[in-house]
């Protein structure tokens, strides 16, 4: 299991959403099989950074590969359930249940 962490609470600029789907997309390159997202620190994702997340979730599906958000926070909970995202990704509390659910 391959586990990332963010840096930055918000995504809102088209660079970094860039370079952070970059990033992630090369950790999944790499062929991994098993990828949790710890999002404990992230406040806010744009639409933009929403679209990298939904690629994300195709990409390692496609690859045969599973994937699990863990530790949103309140806030983007809220976004995915409006945006009905919480039916597509698999989320979960904490690392250790992100883990776990494997």
């Amino acid at each position: 299991v391959t586990v990332v962490t963010f840096t930055q609470p918000k995504f809102l600029d088209d660079g970094d959403i860039q370079q952070m789907g970059d990033e992630i997309f090369q950790v999944v390159d790499s062929n991994i099989e098993k990828l949790v997202l710890d999002m404990s620190t992230v406040e806010f994702l744009s639409s933009a950074a929403l679209n990298r997340f939904i690629m994300l979730h195709k990409k390692i599906k496609g690859a045969g590969g599973e994937l699990r958000l863990v530790s949103v926070t309140s806030e983007i909970e809220k976004i995915f359930a409006i945006t009905r995202l919480n039916t597509l990704f698999n989320i979960q509390p904490d690392l250790a249940t992100g883990l776990a659910s494997f």
